[in-house]
C-alpha cells in the first residue's frame, strides 16, 4: 500500500492506492492549524489501514501551507549570506539586486562578492581568495547566520571554487548549512544565485515540513519512508528535499494536472486547478507538464529558472482582498480562454474543489471527489525525478562522450541521493546542444532521471 497526502490551506487529502494501483481507501477533510494537524485529521478519516503501508508521499505548496496553529510562529525563512564568487560588476547587478524589497527583508540577508570563479566554458578567472572568504563567514557568524547561499561564475563548468569556498565556511561556521548554486540552478548566473539563495532561506520551512510530518506520522502509527512531491510532480526523499527545499516549492498544479490526466487518459490538455483562493493553468503534452523556457518568479517573487512548469495563476481578488477572498471569476475565465486559443487542439480537464466556479459542467459526488484527490492520487504511485544541467567544453566527439556519459552516471547517481531504489534507476531525457555564443566545443548538457521510491524502512 501507498499513501499520498495533499495539504492544502483549506482542505488535506489522503488517498491509500494498492499495488494493483486501485485506490483502497480515501478521505477530503477541512485543514486543521498546522501540517500535523491536518495530516491528524486526514487520517482519523481515512480509518483504519486494511494492509502496511510501504510509503507516504506529500504534496504541499509553500505559499498554500497551512499556517502553524497559534501562538506559535513561521520560523519558515532563515537569514542568509550570499556569497558570490565573480569579477566585480556594477551595483546594479549585485547580489539579491532584483530582489523585491519585501523579499530581502524577509530574508535579511548579508552578501559579499569576492574573487575566483571561471570563465562560462570553465576556464578559471582568478585563484579564490579564501581570505575574504573567511572574513565574510566570520561576519555572518557574528551576525548569528549560519545558512549561507554560494554562486561562483562559471560552476556548471567548474564546481571547485564553490566546493573551496565551502570548506572554508565550514571551518569559520561549525554547523553552517550550506547551499551550492552548482548543485541547484542552471547555467545563468543571476537566476542560479537566486535560486541558492532560496534554498538557504527556505531551510527553516523545509525542517519544520518534515519533522511535524514525521511526528504526526508516527503519532499514527506510520514508520515508513516519507517522500516529498517537487515541482514537476516528482518525488524525493525527505532527507534530500531538506537539503533542496527550493526544488519542492509549488508541486500541487502539477501532481493535480498529473492526476487528472491519469484519471481520465488526456495526454494532451490545459489543466485548470481550482482551488478555494486561486486558479492556476497548466498545459499537458504527451502527459507531461509545459516546462517553463524563461525565468519565472518563484517563492518570494524572486526570478528563478530551474525548469519548473509553466503555471499560470489567477490571485484571489483584487489587491488588499481579505483572506479567503476568492480568485476573480471573470479573470479566471480570461485565462482558461487564452490558453485554450493557445493550445486549440488541447481539451479542457479540470481539478480541485472549485472546478465548477470556473466553467467545468456540473459534476456527480463521485467525480468531485476525485478532483479534490488527483495530486494526492497521483503523488502516491509517483516516481523519485531529479534534473541536472552542466555546460561542458570537449576539444573532439570522444571527450563529448566521455563528459556526457559523466553527467549521465551523475544524474543516476542523484536520482538514488533523492530516494529511489538503484536497481529501478534509468535516463529519462537526455539532451546535449552547442552553445552558440561560445566557442565550438562548448555545450549545454541537461539530464532527467527517474526511479521507483526505495521502500522497506524509515528514512
Amino acid at each position: 500500500m501507498k499513501l499520498g497526502i495533499d495539504l492544502g490551506r483549506a482542505t488535506c487529502a489522503a488517498v491509500l492506492v494498492a499495488g494493483s494501483g486501485r485506490v483502497a481507501a480515501q478521505a477530503v477533510v477541512d485543514s486543521a492549524p498546522g501540517t500535523a494537524g491536518s495530516l491528524r485529521r486526514a487520517l482519523a478519516a481515512l480509518g483504519p489501514l486494511p494492509a502496511p503501508v510501504d510509503s507516504v508521499a506529500l504534496v504541499t505548496d509553500f505559499a498554500r501551507q497551512p499556517p502553524p496553529p497559534p501562538p506559535r510562529q513561521p520560523s519558515w525563512l532563515r537569514r542568509v549570506a550570499v556569497l558570490r564568487i565573480a569579477p566585480a560588476s556594477h551595483p546594479a547587478l549585485a547580489p539579491l539586486a532584483d530582489w523585491p524589497t519585501a523579499a530581502r527583508t524577509a530574508v535579511g540577508a548579508l552578501s559579499a562578492v569576492v574573487t575566483g570563479g571561471s570563465a562560462v566554458t570553465g576556464r578559471p578567472l582568478a585563484p579564490l581568495d579564501r581570505t575574504a572568504v573567511a572574513a565574510f563567514a566570520g561576519r555572518a557568524r557574528q551576525a548569528g547566520v549560519s545558512a549561507f547561499a554560494v554562486c561562483a561564475a562559471g560552476a556548471p563548468a567548474r564546481p571547485a571554487p564553490e566546493l573551496d569556498a565551502a570548506a572554508v565556511i565550514a571551518d569559520a561556521v561549525p554547523g553552517a548549512a550550506i547551499s551550492l548554486s552548482h548543485e541547484i540552478g542552471s547555467a545563468g548566473l543571476r537566476e542560479r544565485e537566486n535560486a541558492t539563495a532560496l534554498n538557504a532561506a527556505l531551510g527553516g520551512w523545509a525542517a519544520d515540513l518534515a519533522a511535524d510530518s514525521s511526528r504526526a506520522l508516527r503519532a499514527a502509527g506510520l514508520t515508513s519512508p516519507v517522500f516529498f512531491a517537487r515541482d514537476d510532480g516528482g518525488l524525493v526523499s525527505a532527507e534530500y528535499f531538506r537539503r533542496h527545499p527550493v526544488i519542492a516549492t509549488a508541486p500541487a498544479t502539477a501532481c493535480a494536472a498529473r492526476g487528472a490526466a491519469a484519471r481520465t487518459g488526456l495526454a494532451r490538455a490545459v489543466v485548470v486547478d481550482a482551488g478555494a483562493r486561486s486558479v492556476r493553468c497548466l498545459a499537458l503534452g504527451d502527459g507531461e507538464p509545459e516546462r517553463s523556457a524563461r525565468p519565472v518568479p518563484g517563492p518570494l517573487g524572486v526570478l528563478t529558472h530551474l525548469g519548473s512548469p509553466e503555471i499560470h495563476e489567477v490571485r484571489p481578488g483584487p489587491p488588499g482582498a481579505p483572506e479567503g477572498t476568492p480568485a476573480e471569476a471573470a479573470e479566471a475565465a480570461r485565462l482558461i480562454a487564452g490558453q485554450l486559443a493557445r493550445m486549440p487542439d488541447a481539451e479542457p480537464l479540470y481539478t480541485g474543489g472549485g472546478a465548477e466556479s470556473v466553467g467545468a459542467p456540473p459534476a456527480d459526488p463521485a467525480l468531485r471527489a476525485a478532483r479534490l484527490t488527483d495530486a494526492a492520487r497521483f503523488a502516491a504511485t509517483a516516481d523519485c525525478r531529479v534534473g541536472f544541467e552542466q555546460i561542458v567544453a570537449a576539444a573532439g566527439r570522444s571527450e563529448l562522450d566521455r563528459l556526457l556519459t559523466a553527467a549521465r552516471d551523475h544524474t543516476l547517481s542523484r536520482a538514488v541521493a533523492a530516494g529511489a531504489a538503484p536497481l529501478t534507476v534509468r535516463i529519462e531525457s537526455m539532451a546535449h546542444a552547442p552553445v552558440a555564443y561560445l566557442p565550438a566545443g562548448v555545450h549545454r548538457v541537461t539530464v532527467r532521471a527517474v526511479g521507483r521510491p526505495l521502500v522497506g524502512g524509515p528514512v
